[in-house]
């Protein structure tokens, strides 16, 4: 499943502002421990809740259009 699909999977219920960890896990397929490397390194905009960390959206598409260019 190409990272398109796995976004469209993931926001196909509902229109996100954010995603968990464990969804950019799914649309990145990388391990928790690469997700965090990257929240650490600012490559997006990562705002810790109650529940863990939550990855702002626009920050994450964006960092990742400038990956895959």
């Amino acid at each position: 499943m190409s990272i398109e699909n796995n976004i469209e999977a993931l926001n196909s219920n509902f229109n996100k502002g954010s995603y968990s960890v464990k969804e950019i896990q799914i649309i990145i397929k990388v391990s928790r421990q690469m997700v965090y490397k990257l929240i650490k390194q600012n490559c997006f905009k990562a705002v810790k809740t109650e529940e863990g960390y939550r990855i702002l959206k626009d920050s994450f598409d964006q960092w990742l259009d400038e990956e895959e260019s």
